[in-house]
Order: structure tokens, then C-alpha cells, then sequence
């Protein structure tokens, strides 16, 4: 008896949670919209958090999609074109935001640069071979919700941010490799735990933002600002030993 009601409780029916998942990817572009009236506002501490709320259910999301069948259980939505129209608010049109309302650029560039980040962000999203057979992104992923926020807590100055963001926006359409933290298997506890580290301590430095942002620079301690460079560094090496050695990580578990 109990476990036949188990079986048809609401909350448990498979329909329902493919439907809660959906409403979870779907939450990501109300952190979104809370994201940009924080820029608005000139506060690039509230900024921060929403981008990383939406980050950390960007991640939740995926796993819990295809251990429940969502794509089985409600096929009317599309989970896949969701989370990039979510991605699309959160990983790229708040970051470019951010850049051009805190000044992260030389002067009279934030224009030029934030319409080439929107334009390649928008081409790479629709990328028919975004993924790789094993699971490494061809070309950047418009992660900017992760190198926008850091380059601001370390106080990189405006020349780094201008090369960052050409060179990273300029690998979208080509085929170098960047790591799925998740999806490829080989040194996915390593590759993780530095996702992890990157996204926990670059919302612990936040702390150091003062509340209103343009006008004062973070004052993020050393061992957080090496912990943010290094963090990056390494997603970085481990791609470029991906895309030039050729190798196949992931048939590894």
C-alpha cells in the first residue's frame, strides 16, 4: 500500500519532476534579470551572486535531466534550447554588461568588444558541433559569467581585459578544445574540484567588493587572486594539451 502511494504521489510522478527540472533551467533567467538590474544599479557585488546562483543551477540541471528521462517525459519542451536561452542572458549579455558599466576597458572600446562578444556568442550557440564525440567543447563556451567576475576581482588592468576578451571570443568559432567539467571522464575529479574552487572562491572574494563598485577597486587578498588565476590557467593547459596532442581522454572512467 505504501509504496503504491510512493508510485502516484504528485511530486514523484516522472511528468512532474521532468516539469520541475525544466522550471529550474528555466529559473536561470529570472538570476538573470535580477542579474542585470544589479549592474543597473552599479552593484557588482549582487551582480556576482546571481551569476554564480545561475551557474550552480546551470550545473545542477544537466545531470538531473538525464538521470529522471526528462527528454522522455515531456518532450514538448526542448531542455537542450532552454538552457541556451538561459545561457545566452547569464553567460553572455550580463557579463558584457558588467564590462562596460564597471569600466573594464580602454576607453571607447566596450561598444566595439561587447557587440564582437555578442556576436560571436551568438554564432558559437548555434554551433551544430559544439561537442566533441568526447565531450570537450569545440571552441570557447561563452564562459564569461566565470572570466568577467575574475578579471574584476583581481583588478586586471584595462589592456589584459581587452586581450582576454579578444582571444577567448576569437577561439569560439574555431576548434579549439575546452573542457566540460562534468561530461569528460578523465581527471573529472581534478577538473571538477577546480570548477568548484574557481566558482567558491571567486563568490567568497566577493566579500572585498565594496558596495558600490565603480568608483572603488575590489581589494581581493593574494591567495584568493592566485586561487582565481590558476583556476583558469589550468582549464586552459589541460585544453591546449587537448586540442594539439590529439588525444581521446574520454573513454577513461
Amino acid at each position: 500500500m505504501s509504496v503504491a502511494s510512493d508510485t502516484t504521489s504528485p511530486l514523484r510522478h516522472p511528468v512532474a519532476k521532468a516539469w520541475l527540472v525544466h522550471c529550474v533551467t528555466a529559473s536561470g533567467a529570472i538570476c538573470g534579470m535580477f542579474g542585470i538590474i544589479a549592474v543597473a544599479d552599479a552593484k557588482p557585488k549582487d551582480a556576482i551572486i546571481w551569476l554564480a546562483v545561475a551557474l550552480v543551477l546551470d550545473g545542477l540541471d544537466g545531470p538531473v535531466a538525464r538521470a529522471w528521462a526528462v527528454r522522455e517525459h515531456v518532450p514538448r519542451v526542448d531542455g537542450y534550447a532552454l538552457d541556451l536561452i538561459v545561457d545566452f542572458v547569464t553567460c553572455i549579455v550580463i557579463p558584457v554588461l558588467f564590462i562596460h558599466e564597471f569600466h573594464m576597458l580602454p576607453r571607447g572600446m566596450s561598444l566595439f568588444v561587447g557587440a564582437f562578444i555578442m556576436l560571436v556568442g551568438a554564432l558559437w550557440m548555434s554551433r551544430t558541433d559544439q561537442m566533441t564525440d568526447d565531450n570537450w567543447f569545440n571552441g570557447f563556451p561563452g564562459e564569461w559569467n566565470l572570466v568577467v567576475p575574475t578579471l574584476y576581482l583581481v583588478q586586471a588592468n584595462h589592456t589584459v581585459v581587452l586581450l582576454a576578451c579578444v582571444l577567448l571570443g576569437a577561439t569560439q568559432l574555431t576548434n579549439f578544445k575546452y573542457v566540460h567539467p562534468v561530461q569528460v571522464k578523465h581527471w573529472r575529479p581534478v577538473t571538477l574540484s577546480v570548477t568548484v574552487l574557481w566558482l567558491g572562491t571567486m563568490v567568497y572574494a566577493t566579500a572585498y567588493l565594496p558596495r558600490l563598485g565603480i568608483t572603488d577597486a575590489p581589494n581581493v587578498p593574494t591567495i584568493e587572486a592566485v586561487i582565481l588565476l590558476a583556476c583558469p590557467a589550468y582549464t586552459v593547459a589541460i585544453g591546449i594539451w587537448r586540442t594539439f596532442s590529439g588525444s581521446r581522454w574520454n573513454h577513461r572512467a
